[in-house]
């Protein structure tokens, strides 16, 4: 299984990077793990974020599938705790779905991407920075894998 990330980023900080990196080659190779960054729109003073937030918008759009199933990492998603998220893992592999987990900048997702999306899940209800979104991602996936496979790693 192909497991897509589309971040919306300023820019990259090298230590988060490593951190994606770490739990990426954690996985086996039947799991594969891809972080594209898309750079931020720029904000100007007198143009309203609607602007930004949809030019962010169509450029993760574009880079979507018919195919792919797309979820939002969103403050206002759907919490679930790392047991359910490994079944919902479980269920991806089972029905051969191919996800696409999409990383907002720090205005979110024009409405137009909230439309196109087939779930919205949310980490945390703290506001996290979004550069540390697809390291923390990166090592729950990788925390369901070993759940899945019975492995020690989650210990409850």
């Amino acid at each position: 299984m192909k497991i897509k990330m589309h971040a919306i980023a300023s820019k990259s900080i090298a230590w988060l990077d490593d951190g994606f990196s770490v739990y990426q080659k954690r996985l086996p190779p039947h799991i594969q793990l891809h972080l594209n960054k898309i750079p931020l729109a720029q904000r100007k003073k007198n143009q309203p974020i609607d602007h930004a937030l949809n030019q962010e918008g169509k450029a993760l759009l574009s880079l979507i599938k018919k195919d792919e199933t797309l979820i939002l990492l969103d403050e206002d998603g759907e919490m679930l705790s790392t047991k359910e998220f490994s079944l919902l893992i479980e269920k991806w592999m089972l029905q051969s779905t191919k996800p696409v987990m999409a990383i907002g900048g720090p205005d979110g997702f024009s409405d137009l991407v909230h439309q196109r999306a087939d779930r919205c899940l949310s980490l945390s209800r703290l506001t996290l920075p979004h550069a540390f979104v697809p390291a923390i991602l990166a090592e729950q996936i990788y925390r369901a894998w070993t759940i899945l496979e019975g492995q020690p790693y989650h210990r409850n």
